[in-house]
């Protein structure tokens, strides 16, 4: 006859064999197909920096399925990208609520913690991402934590670990020339910013961190190169600009040099205006005033693609200021993306039709697009409301007369 087992002890083997039974949760539910096509709209819209349609789009994807996790963790991205910072960990902290093992939650609280200064939380984040899902990304960021604490040893062996996971990581080998030169051990950190060159040649940051390296080790000849290649693709980086000139000096290229190092020094003021506003953002990120004076400071500084960014933000606080909207196009057409440019002057039109600014401006777009008719209708409704306006008068002049100078 068999030994009768109690059902209480039954119940406990069974919590051994089926790893715990502890406060076992069920399992988020999957995204259906269509909540995962506005999911991947919303990441789609993130992606280009509308933030506000990508927020929208996570609120649709939460409402259709409320007990999901992933319109959640999407929320936390857009948050974060906007720095609105409680509530992208809010976001992340109902994420682990709902899922503890969830993918990259662990390392995102990780890299706000460290955004706002608290490494120490942003250390213990990033070990329980890695606990749950070791690999490179959350150990390089262990490592940049330790960095900021000046802890070379812990940071360099979280920068071994990365590389043992993937040797190809380039933000380890990169981290790892930092700080090699940090330590002064130039010729090692050298070693480590070829690697980084090795795999991403065309990167700014590799091509700026081997520029430095050279400079320190003797070349200067090769450091030009790679520093030079740095300004064009960064024309506001101050740095780069300065280590450039005393290359170039030392080389004996006194005009260049003195070119290069007037032109940093103009960078230098930029640099501190923005500055200041992201002090200014950082103090009060609610404000969408703030944003926009960021927006200005990094246009004048030749960031473009940055400044693009904070009035996207700004617009994601206040949506209907068409202020903001209207240098938002100016952006776009000096980064010579015509089509948004137009998109987002006629959207303007379509609220305010009575801001002659963005009709002067959207008939000049349609002009550099080969599009003259257009062009000269927009003018023509700055000139039926403001019958006196020369600026508009006189573009279409300009094209009245275009013909008699074609050959």
């Amino acid at each position: 006859m068999k030994p009768s087992i109690s059902p209480r002890a039954l119940f406990a083997l069974l919590c051994l064999l089926a790893i715990g039974c502890g406060d076992r949760r069920a399992a988020p539910p999957i995204p259906d197909g269509d909540t995962a096509e506005l999911l991947q709209a919303g990441e789609d819209a993130l992606r280009q920096g509308y933030f506000e349609e990508a927020l929208i789009l996570a609120d649709s994807a939460a409402a259709r399925m409320p007990a999901a996790v992933e319109p959640l963790f999407l929320r936390g991205m857009i948050f974060t990208q906007t720095m609105r910072w409680d509530e992208a960990e809010a976001s992340y902290q109902e994420v682990l609520k709902r899922d503890p093992e969830y993918l990259g939650a662990w390392n995102n609280l990780g890299n706000i913690a460290l955004r706002q200064a608290r490494v120490n939380d942003a250390l213990t984040s990033y070990r329980n991402e890695i606990a749950l899902h070791p690999a490179p990304r959350p150990w390089i960021s262990v490592g940049r934590a330790y960095r900021e604490l000046g802890m070379t040893d812990s940071a360099t062996y979280a920068f071994d670990q990365a590389l043992k996971l993937d040797s190809t990581a380039l933000d380890a080998y990169l981290a790892y020339a930092q700080i090699r030169e940090e330590e002064g051990e130039f010729d090692e950190g050298l070693r480590y910013a070829r690697k980084a060159y090795a795999r991403a040649p065309r990167n700014p940051d590799v091509q700026y961190v081997l520029g430095m390296l050279l400079t320190k080790t003797g070349n200067d000849a090769e450091a030009v190169e790679h520093l030079a290649a740095v300004t064009q693709v960064w024309p506001w980086h101050t740095e780069s600009h300065y280590s450039l000139a005393q290359a170039l000096q030392r080389l004996g290229r006194d005009e260049e040099s003195a070119r290069v190092l007037a032109e940093a020094e103009k960078l230098w003021q930029r640099q501190a205006d923005v500055s200041f506003f992201q002090k200014a953002v950082t103090n009060d990120p609610d404000n969408a005033y703030n944003y926009a004076a960021l927006g200005t400071a990094l246009r004048l500084a030749g960031r473009f693609e940055d400044a693009v960014d904070a009035y996207k933000i700004a617009l994601s606080l206040e949506g209907e200021n068409l202020e903001f909207q209207n240098n938002l196009a100016s952006l776009y057409f000096l980064q010579q993306d015509t089509l948004a440019a137009i998109r987002t002057y006629r959207a303007i039109l379509q609220k305010d039709a009575s801001m002659l600014s963005a009709w002067i401006n959207l008939g000049v777009l349609h002009a550099v697009s080969g599009r003259p008719d257009l062009a000269r209708q927009a003018w023509q409704q700055v000139l039926a409301r403001d019958p006196q306006n020369e600026q508009a008068a006189a573009y279409i002049q300009r094209l009245d007369n275009e013909p008699a100078r074609r050959p």
